[in-house]
Formats: structure tokens, sequence, C-alpha cells
């Protein structure tokens, strides 16, 4: 049975600030006897304001043993209410396929995709609720819907099935001060490996069945850099897979496959074939995801020592902390690879154990603007003996390590709902055992995105 004060308060209101609060519902005889009190406990304080003493009752009042509905939609409008959008999605896309909440839960998805920034979304949560059984509710999809088809870059109301497609291409013009990603010493001047450089990213994913919560979607990308003068050094890679999205347990779960190619200087180097498997979970304020992404690796004729597998392993937390949103991230990654043994008996290992550390945060700030720093810092650790000259003469036979530091700092600014613009300063520091592996280099860039 759907609580009563759970819709009706949200039908009595227009989409004000308040509505937000309206949509808080409660039924405290639905609770476990152990978990009524700090639920009573928890809709007080959400009435009152105090979001996060609520959350804390809320979060009580699970552990006491309720594990419904109206307490799931309570902690998700709750975490709504601090900002904390990312864990509030999840509680929300668990309410969706139950059919006493799945149209509130729409709307408030809605709701917080406006929030965020992303009309795309929220058109395609208002479009689902217009054939609600609930007047009312349809009348407020139809209202953000036409207030979002008024506004700049927005979707018409009427046009259907335009939420099924999502793109967005980036345009990226940048400087690069060891494009070679070499030691110092081993240029000949200070200038032959510095160069500029503009850079193409387009990507894009189309739904092709079911919803974004549950459902197969088709993605895919494309990325080319083009240096000025260094056209030996010029990238480029192409990526089209398939995933499948779905919940389970309260976990959101994505399983596909991914294909992908990369070229260096025009000729091609390797074909990947990857599986991805990710699982999405909210925990209290923040959200942890899980990944295993497999990959095969097929080089050609000239790169065969490529060829091989690589197992990735990797989690990652998102939460927020005073007013940033700060990610932490964790990756392994195990390669098995072919290896190179070149003609004077020299051994090259190309099958690294790595272990990546992370860390990421975003500052909002006022008028669009957000900044944004970051910092990776990966051991590595080389299968079998390296057999090779080094930059200094000398002729070594061991194991190759390595330890990389890369950091960067950025602003973005959202110049209108789909179109920014994204500066941002890296600094790369690599230190390795083999003194010809080692490097530093430094890279800044200017970047402008839109979003179709």
């Amino acid at each position: 049975m759907r609580p009563a004060c759970c819709v009706l308060e949200v039908l009595k209101m227009e989409l004000t600030p308040k509505l937000l609060a309206g949509l808080l519902c409660w039924v405290v005889a639905a609770a476990p006897a152990g978990a009524q009190e700090p639920f009573a406990d928890g809709t007080a304080a959400f009435k009152g304001g105090d979001y996060e003493r609520a959350l804390a009752h809320f979060e009580q009042a699970r552990q006491g043993g309720q594990q419904g509905p109206s307490l799931t939609y309570n902690v998700g409008v709750t975490l709504f209410k601090l900002g904390r959008y990312q864990a509030a999605q999840v509680q929300f896309q668990q309410l969706l396929d139950d059919p006493e909440w799945s149209d509130v839960a729409r709307l408030q998805l809605g709701l917080m995709a406006e929030k965020q920034g992303r009309p795309v979304s929220a058109v395609g949560y208002y479009r689902e609720l217009t054939d609600s059984e609930s007047p009312k509710l349809r009348r407020l999809a139809l209202m953000r819907l036409s207030a979002l088809a008024g506004a700049p870059g927005a979707e018409p109301a009427g046009e259907q099935d335009q939420d099924r497609g999502l793109a967005l291409l980036s345009l990226t013009s940048g400087y690069d001060s060891n494009a070679y990603s070499l030691q110092n010493e081993l240029l000949t001047d200070d200038s032959v490996g510095e160069d500029t450089y503009t850079e193409l990213f387009a990507w894009g994913q189309y739904r092709l069945q079911g919803t974004a919560e549950d459902g197969w979607r088709l993605h895919g990308f494309a990325f080319g850099r083009r240096y000025s003068d260094l056209e030996s050094l010029n990238l480029s890679s192409f990526n089209v897979g398939v995933s499948r999205h779905m919940p389970w347990q309260g976990w959101l779960v994505e399983l596909g496959g991914v294909a992908e190619t990369a070229s260096l200087g025009g000729e091609r180097v390797t074909s990947e074939w990857r599986f991805v498997g990710r699982a999405q979970q909210a925990f209290d304020a923040g959200v942890l995801t899980l990944a295993y992404q497999p990959s095969y690796f097929n080089g050609t004729e000239a790169y065969r020592y490529l060829d091989g597998w690589r197992q990735r392993f990797e989690a990652r937390w998102a939460a927020p902390l005073a007013t940033m949103d700060v990610d932490v991230l964790y990756r392994l990654d195990l390669d098995d690879r072919e290896d190179l043994i070149a003609g004077d008996d020299g051994f090259y290992s190309y099958s690294p154990r790595r272990q990546t550390f992370g860390v990421e945060a975003e500052l909002p700030l006022s008028w669009g603007w957000t900044l944004h720093a970051g910092s990776h810092y990966r051991l590595s650790h080389y299968r079998g003996y390296n057999r090779l000259q080094d930059s200094d003469g000398e002729f070594k036979h061991q194991a190759r390590d390595g330890n990389r530091l890369r950091s960067w700092i950025g602003a973005e600014v959202q110049l209108m709902p789909r179109l920014q613009l994204d500066a941002r300063v890296i600094r790369t520091d690599n230190d390795e055992n083999f003194d010809i592996y080692g490097y530093d280099k430094t890279e800044a860039s200017l970047s402008v995105r839109y979003v179709f």
C-alpha cells in the first residue's frame, strides 16, 4: 500500500523549492519496532531542515531492520537536499521497478537531472511520466517538459525517442613540453621534444532497448591527436561497444563488450577486445563502483610483442567532502604479453603489474565555474629481467621497476546548457631504475565541449 501523504503532498504543490520537502513520505507503522523511533526522528529532522541529522536517523532505521521502499525514498530525497546527487540517484533507481513508487522516483530523477545541468536525461524521465496514472504527476511532467522546451539547447517536448541518444564533441588545443616522453638528456636540444597539438574527441551512445537503468545501449568514441611538427607521434583510436544495464540486489550492474583499435603516426599498432563488468552501489553519503575489465591485445606485424592479456580490477569511491566532490581510485593491472627479444640478445618486457592510486576533487563555484584537480600515483613492476643498454652506455640485466606521478589542475565554465570550456595543466614525472625510461613533462590545454 502506498503511503497516503507520499503523492498527495506532491500533487497539491507547484514546482517550488518546497516541492522536494513535500515529496518526503513516511509511514512509521510500516517500520519494524526497532526502527520506528529513528524513522520518526528522521522525518521530524527533515521537516525542520536538518538534513544531515535526518539522514543519520534514516540510516539508523535501516540498521534497525527497516528495508522498505519508503525508507529508500526518504534516504534519496534527503541526499538530494544535501546535494549528494550520485548517491541520491542510486536510491531512486532502486524504486523504478516498484509500481507503487516508480512514478515519484522518476519525478525526482528528472528534477535532479535538471539540477545537474543534464536536460537530455531530465526530458527522458519526464516523458515517461506523461503516461502516469496520476493526472497531477502528468501535469507536473508536462510543465517541466514545456519549461525545458523553451530553454536554450533543450529538445522540443513533442519529439519522441530523442532522449535515446546522447553525444559529446570536444576540440582541444594544447602544448606538450616532451611529446616523445624521453629523458631530457636523450633530446639533442630543449626544443626537440616540445610541440603543440590539436585534439578531437567524439563520443556517443544510443539506447537500443529498455530504459537507461534496465536496457541495452550501443556506445563508442573516436579520438585523434595531431602534432604540429612531430607527425610520427600522431595518435588515433576508435572504439565501439554494447552494454547491458540492469539492477541487481540494490546494485546497478553493467555487462558488455568493446572493440578498439589504436594507431601511431598513421600506422595501426594494435587491436583490443575488452569485456566490461561494472557494479555501482550507494553507501550512506558515497557511491562505490567496482569494475573488472579483461582485455586481449593483438598487435600488427611490427608490434607482435604487445600480443596478450591484461586483467584490470578497479574500485572507486565518490563522496562529498565539505563543498567539494571527491573521487578516490584504486586500480590493479596484470599484463601477460609476448614481450620483445631483440637481435642483440636484448630483452624488453611489456608485461607490467601496475597499481594506481588516485584522488580527484571538484569544487563548484558561482556563475557556472568549477575548479578541479587530481593526482594519480602508479607503481609498475615488469615480469622477467630486462637486458638492454641504458642511457649511460652501461649494459644492464635486471627487473624493470618504475613509478609515475601525474597531477593536474584546471577550471571549467558552463557557457550554455550544452557548451563548456575547460582549461587544465598536467604535470607528469616518471622515474624508473632504467634511466632510459625516465622522463618528466608538462602539458597545457584548452578544450571546448558540446553535448548533443
